[in-house]
């Protein structure tokens, strides 16, 4: 049977690259960190570690099993913590992390009966599905839904996607903008994976190769940040703007003639009791 304590010993081996700063940060003999390494290694049956007299390093299958050895000291340690049952770990994207979760997610705190322990890992969606699939994660709040089994689906809220330029720009006294005149500027796009490429091309049809996209950024914070010192402009949700606007940082404009927007979508794994924190977080945010 797989130890946990053998998965830990591996997983801080790769880290430090070293059995003695692995022993000293396990607090264990070093002996035992050999141990460890070799228990597992017979248990898989491969070679996990390179072993040198200055470093240490994964082999090609250790590397494989990397991301899961820390999937499974990650769901180790909420199963501990689930004993509570006052905890939730919460994944999602950057743009919904920075601009969208933190007020709902005080309501539902306010609202419960006991203190509530929450924490929040950000990640490209594809990578918080993964996590939500792999119990990384007990609740996720992404840019697009994830249609794999296991996995429970609903629609959270419905957010307006906006052409931001600088202050300078010919178009800033504007408030609208055509398509034709959406398609003349030079585009910086924002986190891959966050579907909003799906959404232009679901509104704009054919006309979405038109689009002169120039660079690709991986935060709207650096999406901003270039169209503020007058690099480009973009397509980002509104809600990501707001503040940048009312400040006079930047302009926005929605699009004429289609509709641009997205729908946020709110997920947990399959089956849970009504009464738990994650179920009872997503019925909060469903409303």
């Amino acid at each position: 049977m797989l130890n946990l304590s053998f998965v830990r010993t591996f997983v801080t081996l790769i880290e430090t690259g070293s059995f003695s700063d692995t022993a000293r940060r396990l607090e264990m003999a070093q002996p035992t960190v050999s141990q460890h390494l070799k228990k597992l290694e017979t248990l898989l049956g491969v070679m996990l570690v390179e072993r040198s007299n200055t470093y240490c390093t994964p082999t090609a299958r250790g590397q494989a099993l990397l991301p899961y050895a820390h999937s499974l000291l990650s769901c180790a340690a909420r199963f501990e913590s689930a004993v509570s049952g006052d905890h939730i770990c919460i994944g999602c994207s950057g743009n919904i992390a920075a601009y969208y979760i933190s007020a709902d997610l005080r309501r539902f705190v306010d609202q419960e009966d006991k203190d509530v322990s929450w924490e929040i890992t950000t990640a490209t969606n594809p990578e918080i599905a993964d996590k939500l699939a792999f119990g990384e994660i007990d609740f996720a709040a992404m840019e697009w839904p994830d249609k794999r089994s296991g996995i429970d689906v609903r629609p959270w809220r419905v957010e307006p996607l906006v052409v931001i330029v600088p202050p300078d720009h010919h178009l800033a006294r504007a408030r609208t903008i055509s398509v034709e005149e959406m398609l003349e500027l030079d585009i910086i796009g924002g986190e891959r994976g966050s579907g909003t490429g799906t959404v232009l091309g679901e509104a704009l049809g054919s006309k979405v190769r038109k689009l002169r996209l120039t660079h690709t950024l991986h935060s709207t914070e650096a999406v901003k940040s270039a169209v503020r010192a007058g690099l480009g402009c973009s397509i980002v949700l509104r809600g990501a703007v707001k503040s940048d606007v009312a400040a006079g940082n930047l302009k926005m404009l929605s699009v004429k003639g289609t509709k641009l927007e997205k729908t946020f979508y709110i997920a947990t794994p399959s089956g849970l009791s009504a009464q738990t924190l994650p179920a009872r977080l997503a019925a909060f945010l469903a409303k």
